[in-house]
Parts: C-alpha cells; structure tokens; sequence
C-alpha cells in the first residue's frame, strides 16, 4: 500500500466501487479501503455444501439492450463480462396471499405486463394502464435514471410527496389489485405511512422493463469492477478498516486505519454507513455540526432481514426461473409490522441460477422482515469469517427456531422441498450489521417518508469540503439506485456533460 492518493474511497460497494473504477479512469490515483475480507457489499455472495448464495441482489432490473443500467455497465466495461439469465418474461414476480389460490403474475415489458394483470383482472384493464403510465411518469423525473444528459432535476419536491399507498388506492379501487401491485414491496421496505411512490415506482419500473438472475452470483460484479480499476492503476485492499479522519484545519489531510496506518489523501469519498461519520470525525469538534451528526443517527432505519439458505439433495427440487413473494393478508403496507404470531408476514423465496445444472436447483432462499431488536440481547457479539467468534448456544436455538417457522410456510407453497433439504444455513440482522456495516443490520439504509423527504436526503458534499458521501443512504438502494449515487459523487471530479455522454455513447 501506498501511502498517498488523490482520493480515497471508503467501502467498496457498488457505489464505492464505481467510484473507483471513474476516478481512475479519468487519471486520479486513487485507493478503495474495504473493511472486509471480500469487495462488493451486498453483491459479496457465499458458499455452502459448494452452493452460491447472493447477500443481496436475488434479481437486477433495466439490464436488456437500451435500457439504463445496460448503459451503465457497458461504461463500467463490465456489461459483456456478465453471466446473467433473463426471468421468466410471463412472470418474473408471482405475488400469493394466504387462503387465496390464486398465483399473481407480473410479466416484462410495459405491454405485456398491462396484458397480463388485464387478464388476471379483465375489469381493471384501465386502472392497470393508468398505474403504468404513473410509474413511468414519476421515473421521468429522476435524469440520471434514464441517463438524460441535458436535463436538470425538478426544483421542487412534489414529486417526493406522494404516498405509495394512496396513490395506488386512487387508481384501482379493488383490494386484491392493490395488494398485488404492492406485493412485493419488501424489495424497498413498504410501509403504509411512509413510502413514496417514486420509491415504489423506480424499483417496480426496472423489473418491469427486464428482470434479470445473475448467474452464479452477483459477486462477479464486484470482481469485474475490481479488475478494471486496478487495470485503470487504481489501488483497492481487503481488510482495511478506516477508523477516523486527521484534519489539517478544515480539511482532512489523512485517514487512519484501526492498525494505525495513515494514508495522505487530498479527498475523500465514504460509502460507508453515515452514522460511521461520528467515528470517523470523533475528537474533532467542529468539523460536522453536533446537529447533522444528530440527525443522521436519529433517522428512522429501514428493518432487516432473517434469511434461510438451503442446501438440496441432488436432482430433486427444480430450478424455478421466477421470484415468489408469499403474503399472510392482503394488507401489504402493514406488512413491515408484523408480530410474532403472524411472523413471517411476507417472504420472498427463489432459487439461485447456477451454471453447472440449468434444470435442478441445487439451492432454495427465503428472506423475511425481522427487526434488530429480536437479536438485540445479542447485540455486543460480532461474527465475520475474518473474525469469528461465537454468539452462544441460545442465539443457535433462537435461529433454528426461526428457520424452523419459516420452512413450515415454505412447505406449503413449494411441498416439493419435503425431504430434499440437505442442511439450512440462516443469517439474522446481526449478519447483516457485521458484513455490511449498517448500525441495525438495516436492509435498505434509511426509511424515506413522503411527509418529510428532505430529513432523509443526505447531500453528496458535507461541511467538510474534502469529504463527499455515496451509497444508498445518499441516492436510493438498489443496483440503480447506488450507481446513480457514485455518478453523483463523481461529479465534484469530472464535467458532468461529458461523464453523461461518455456513459451514455458507450458501447
């Protein structure tokens, strides 16, 4: 490692990442630290019984030809490396709902989404186009989400003020309707009182323009992105964890490492969680208002996940080229707050895509809502592969109780499972917080509110007038969203215009 870098990048998320490989492309020296002992965040995968499980992207969106995050990747020099498998085109999402027979389907492709809800519900066929038209509307209003080169973002915040919830209500007035178009709204963490409709809206619309499955796990994103920024000189390490900045007057002359180290830097780029930012300036009065740093550690957290991850007999349970999210009630904005005795609310479950068998899975996941405070009694363990340590025995019957509940859910939607199940490996919000660095395990960073969308929106420059933020805290989460957000770090470095036409001229 050297000691001296033009920018040093904190985390190698997506976001961290994509930062990385930009600045080095357009001639920075630049330095990725990564606390970890795998690059990616939640595109970091694992392996059990030899099966590749993905930490966080199950699915990507807007990946065909033409579409945005195509564009993108094809800018990063990655598109063409990616081994990807497109989704059932009929049904990429099936939405189920306790006590209903009823399997719901969303298809790819506006028109064939429009189709198929229509035939699922022949009275509704306007309401559906309006909903299409709704989502796409409100997606207009982001630029960078359909690389725009030449149009500004809206001066106002109307188009943050929007419920999710009530606006889906004044389209279609059928409850089963509405509780589909919401069904899988664990995907941004959907609550009833809180999310915005552009949220509900850019997620939805990337699945509905192409859905896609990474074969043999997202992590090949991550290593691709790493290849092509050290090919560009840029240096990035494993195992590096940034323990708090060294200021020469208002500016951060140096970060310091947990090991001691410093390295000189003339800026810097955090893609770590913000509420690190207290660590990261602690002793150092002053440099971010007590009233920020307040904020940001006050903000309401989206929840995290309880995931299951199952290894199958060989040749026995078939690949299923769609996700299943599975619903207690047709309530799905109350979803996210559910109790025990309903727990699981809503899962989402799906089969992994792997190379080595195109017909058989030889894996099966679920993930479900959990909140921090069910593991908190556990709350002052930590446990990585490159530092573990033992949570006790309770904590291991606290988790085989819960893998237990959900697989009786599972059961009852795919009975296929039944007896080909070689062992369960389960993850809680404590996983999450230990390799991902949010402060709950939170699954999304934090909860955006249509009443208040600007108590939430963090600016990519701070006080600080060497320190800038990226990530899904600063942008919105998803692989879009935190690719938007690194070009938005970017562009104190770079001319916007042509950063833009670059992207999108690339080929």
């Amino acid at each position: 490692m050297e000691k001296k870098y033009d920018i040093t990048i904190i985390g190698s998320g997506l976001s961290g990442l994509i930062c990385g490989y930009i600045l080095s492309k357009e001639g920075y020296k630049v330095c990725i630290l990564e606390k970890n002992k795998q690059f990616g965040g939640c595109l970091q995968t694992f392996v059990r019984d030899r099966c590749i499980f993905d930490v966080g992207v199950h699915y990507i969106g807007g990946l065909a030809e033409g579409q945005s995050l195509n564009q993108y990747f094809k800018y990063l020099g990655i598109m063409d490396d990616l081994k990807l498998q497109r989704m059932d085109m009929d049904a990429f999402d099936v939405i189920s709902f306790e006590g209903n027979p009823t399997a719901y389907k969303m298809a790819q492709g506006h028109e064939r989404f429009i189709d198929s809800l229509s035939e699922q519900f022949p009275t509704e066929r306007i309401a559906i186009k309006n909903y299409n038209k709704a989502i796409q509307d409100i997606c207009k209003q982001f630029p960078l989400y359909h690389l725009e080169v030449d149009k500004a973002y809206p001066t106002n915040f109307e188009h943050l003020m929007i419920n999710a919830k009530d606006k889906i209500a004044s389209l279609t007035s059928n409850p089963t309707l509405q509780a589909v178009l919401a069904g899988n709204n664990i995907l941004y963490a959907g609550r009833g009182s809180a999310t915005p409709f552009y949220l509900h809206a850019m997620v939805l619309n990337s699945y509905i323009e192409s859905a896609w499955r990474c074969v043999d796990g997202g992590s090949q994103i991550a290593r691709l992105l790493v290849k092509n920024i050290r090919a560009n000189g840029g240096d990035i390490f494993k195992r590096k964890e940034v323990d708090q900045f060294v200021f020469d007057g208002a500016k951060i002359k140096a970060v310091r490492l947990t090991t001691g180290e410093e390295i000189t830097t003339k800026e810097v780029i955090s893609s770590a969680h913000p509420t690190q930012l207290s660590r990261f300036v602690r002793g150092q009065n002053g440099h971010l208002r007590k009233a920020y740093l307040n904020r940001i550690n006050n903000i309401k957290a989206t929840p995290s996940v309880f995931s299951a991850h199952y290894t199958l007999k060989p040749n026995t349970v078939k690949y299923i080229n769609r996700n299943h999210y599975h619903n207690k009630t047709t309530a799905m904005w109350d979803a996210i707050d559910y109790n025990q005795k309903n727990w699981p609310s809503t899962y989402l479950a799906l089969t992994p895509n792997v190379s080595k068998n195109s017909i058989y899975a030889d894996s099966f996941a679920a993930m479900c809502y959990m909140d921090y405070q069910e593991v908190q009694q556990w709350g002052n363990t930590f446990n990585t592969v490159s530092n573990e340590q033992s949570r006790g025995e309770d904590y291991e019957a606290f988790k085989q109780e819960k893998a237990a509940a959900l697989l009786e859910q599972l059961y009852k939607q795919f009975p296929q499972l039944k007896g080909n199940i070689s062992n369960t490996y389960v993850s809680t919000p404590l996983s999450f917080r230990d390799y991902i660095g949010c402060p709950t395990g939170s699954l999304y960073g934090f909860e955006r509110n249509y009443k208040d969308p600007m108590r939430t929106a963090l600016a990519v420059q701070t006080r600080i007038p060497n320190l800038s933020l990226t990530g899904q805290n600063v942008n919105v989460h998803g692989i879009l969203g935190v690719t938007v957000s690194g070009i938005l770090a970017c562009l104190k470095f770079t001319d916007r215009k042509k950063l833009l036409t670059d992207i999108v001229s690339a080929t």
